[in-house]
């Protein structure tokens, strides 16, 4: 006889399991926001960390779309979502890296406009999270998108602006490359951040 209580309880259990994922985009964020203050050695430490676990999350979900006989949404919805929730801390671990790299050559480039925009996007993305988990409020979703969309426009002309500076005369080209590269990773941030909205908003309107 099916429990319809204990299929409540797995329904829960899966958005549990996807604003747990969100939230290790805010942890990888956060460290990041820390890495690049001054006077900071930067490691790769706590970026691994928040990766491995999206990662133990995101395999959680796989299984218990296997053991599972009702989902709360479909399952190809599912998995896109904790796709697209993985590549946030993926690719700030990208960068993290690439920075450990070559910190000693680029200490006078400031970071911090990208990362505050990162800041927000996955701000967001968790909270759009909590509207999937609370009570699917599409009007809420939607605006929380529109806002999204707003700072990866941001993020595109401060990448612009940042980009020019490497193409002026007299640049060192071994520091432009590494910048170029870094500069791309964190726009890239946010974009995996739009990506993950874009899913949230989809399953949202699909299962009202």
């Amino acid at each position: 006889m099916i429990s319809f209580q204990r299929i409540l309880g797995r329904e829960q259990e899966f958005f549990d399991l996807i604003q747990a994922s969100a939230a290790e985009g805010c942890k990888a964020v956060k460290a990041l926001a820390e890495m690049i203050q001054p006077g900071t050695k930067p490691t790769v430490e706590a970026f691994a960390i928040a990766r491995r676990n999206d990662k133990e999350i995101t395999n959680r979900l796989e299984m218990m779309l296997i053991t599972t006989f009702v989902t709360p949404m479909e399952r190809e919805d599912i998995e896109a979502l904790a796709d697209t929730l993985y590549k946030i801390p993926k690719t700030i671990e990208k960068f993290a890296e690439r920075y450990i790299i070559v910190a000693d050559q680029i200490r006078d480039v400031d970071f911090t406009g990208q990362v505050k925009l990162i800041e927000q996007a996955i701000e967001l993305v968790f909270k759009m999270t909590e509207a999937l988990k609370d009570g699917r409020d599409l009007t809420g979703i939607k605006a929380l998108q529109v806002e999204l969309q707003r700072i990866e426009a941001e993020a595109d002309l401060t990448l612009l602006n940042l980009m020019s500076q490497l193409y002026q005369p007299g640049y060192p080209p071994l520091k432009a490359v590494m910048l170029y590269d870094l500069f791309a990773l964190n726009e890239k941030a946010v974009d995996r951040c739009r990506d993950a909205g874009n899913v949230l908003s989809h399953v949202l309107l699909k299962n009202s």
